[in-house]
Order: C-alpha cells, then sequence, then structure tokens
C-alpha cells in the first residue's frame, strides 16, 4: 500500500494531532503512517477507537429528536419523570467511575452525553406541566444533578471510589430485572409486540462494542459486568424479534381486548338504563323509573 504514502505522509496537522492524542504515537505510526496492520495490539486498539468513537457519536444526538418534539408540541405528555431522574442517577455513577479511574474518555463520553440529554429532557418535563411550582422544580432538575456530579468529580471528592463501585454494581440487577420480563412476556405470546427492533438492535450492538473496548482498554471487571449482561440479555430480544418476526402484533391483541372491554361497559351501562322487561312473567313488566 506504498502508493498510499503521498498522502498518509502528508496529513494535516489538524488531523494528525487528535488522530496522535487517540491512537497514540507508536499506533498512529503503525495503523496511519506506514500503514501496517499487523501489529495486533495497535490493531485492536485502532478498531476499539473506532467503535467508540461511533457510539459517543451517535449517543450524542440520541434524544435530540425527543427534545426537539416536546419544544415542538410544548407538551411532555407520556414521558416518565421518575424513569429518566432512575436512568441520570445510573448516568452519573457510571461518569464518576470513570472519570475517578482516570479511563479515556472516549470510553465514557456517551454516557456524559446522554446525561446532558437527560437533564434537558427533565427540566421541559417539569416546565410543562401544571404543578405550581414547575419553575423552581425545573431548575432544581438542573441544579441538583449537576452539584451531584461536581461532587462525585472533584479532586477531594467525599465519596469514595468503593461506594461508586458498589453503586454501578447494583445497576446489574436493576437492568437485568427489567428485561427479564419482558423476554418472559414475548416467550410467552410468541411476539414481541410493540418493542422497536431498532431500539433493541442498537442496544445490542452498543454494549457488544463497549464490551470489547472496555476489553481492549481498561479491562474493568465491573463494567465487564455491566456490558456483558446487556450484551446477553439485548442479543436474546434481539433474536426473540427475528424469530417472532411475522408473529401477529400484540397491539391488534391488546386493542381487541380494549374493544370488548368497550363494548362490555356499554352494554352493562345500556342495561342499568335501559327498561327492563320480565320475560318470564309478560303481564306483570314495569318501566324501572330513571
Amino acid at each position: 500500500m506504498s502508493w498510499l504514502y503521498p498522502i498518509t505522509h502528508n496529513i494535516p496537522w489538524f488531523i494528525r494531532t487528535p488522530a496522535i492524542a487517540l491512537l497514540g504515537t507508536e499506533c498512529y505510526t503503525y495503523l496511519i503512517y506506514d500503514l501496517q496492520f499487523d501489529h495486533i495490539t495497535c490493531l485492536k486498539y485502532g478498531i476499539s477507537k473506532a467503535l467508540s468513537l461511533a457510539i459517543v457519536t451517535g449517543s450524542g444526538v440520541v434524544k435530540i429528536p425527543q427534545i426537539f418534539k416536546i419544544l415542538r408540541s410544548k407538551s411532555a405528555r407520556g414521558l416518565s419523570l421518575s424513569s429518566f431522574i432512575l436512568d441520570t442517577i445510573g448516568l452519573i455513577i457510571i461518569v464518576g467511575y470513570n472519570f475517578r479511574h482516570e479511563f479515556a474518555l472516549s470510553t465514557y463520553g456517551e454516557s456524559f452525553l446522554l446525561l446532558i440529554q437527560n437533564v434537558i429532557i427533565m427540566f421541559f418535563i417539569v416546565t410543562f406541566s401544571q404543578h405550581p411550582q414547575a419553575i423552581l422544580i425545573a431548575l432544581l432538575t438542573l441544579i441538583i444533578p449537576i452539584l451531584i456530579l461536581v461532587l462525585i468529580l472533584i479532586p477531594s471528592s467525599p465519596i469514595p471510589l468503593s461506594l461508586l463501585q458498589g453503586m454501578l454494581t447494583l445497576t446489574i440487577p436493576l437492568s437485568i430485572s427489567s428485561k427479564i420480563p419482558q423476554i418472559i412476556i414475548n416467550h410467552t405470546k410468541k411476539s414481541t409486540g410493540q418493542l422497536s427492533f431498532f431500539l433493541v438492535f442498537s442496544s445490542f450492538l452498543g454494549c457488544l462494542a463497549r464490551l470489547f473496548t472496555t476489553i481492549t482498554e481498561t479491562g474493568d471487571q465491573t463494567l465487564l459486568l455491566n456490558f456483558g449482561s446487556g450484551t446477553i440479555l439485548n442479543g436474546v430480544l434481539t433474536l426473540q424479534m427475528l424469530r417472532y418476526w411475522k408473529s401477529p402484533s400484540n397491539s391488534n391483541l391488546e386493542h381487541e381486548i380494549e374493544l370488548n372491554s368497550t363494548t362490555t361497559a356499554i352494554n352493562q351501562s345500556s342495561s342499568s338504563t335501559q327498561p327492563r322487561i320480565n320475560l318470564n312473567k309478560p303481564k306483570q313488566w314495569t318501566r324501572k323509573a330513571d
């Protein structure tokens, strides 16, 4: 591939400098400057960095459509504030844990970007609510996460690293318990209902990529367990979606149940307001007063 040397040997400084900072001088020389891909360690490291950048870039915009949707409608109806709070707490723990371990930003940058987007969404959820003190609570949703994160990240933090590790470990069973019921329901109904294939498959690929980058760059056992369990569970959900791809959607069943319930309610309402006729004694029927 020597014919590419005129390009790789003359890369502009504004591209070369961040590339060296990302890969290191040795791996930059092997992979980019000399185009030698037989150095397995640098090759794995380069793939890991490429995956990390892809994950961070994708996560940086994943919730932007949701934010614009809230702004356009000036409503956050249907969004659970408690779910976003729990998700934000988990992201704060992940960011703090990685930062305190001095891991590369590329290994957890998506968590930081998702954290920012979560805080913005929580702010709008409260702002567009009908609560009389919405503005005050909305400001608190901005200030409190920032204060907690700063408290964790400062050099003389009162929060020990062991506590962060314990809290990160606790997020694993929570993640498992949130997916196993869905897996059981899919298996029982032989259908995945309204699950988004894009969301499930992208979650599987994201966890799989993070598993590879963690093995390659940090080797942290807690993070490996976290991403490993996520990869397995999201992988099972992905297989279920492929297995039950042509199965009837649960939405039809739910619509049928809802329709039947509505019909039953109408019939019951009608039977309680319309005249009652005793068919067994036709001569003695009376009209019930409304």
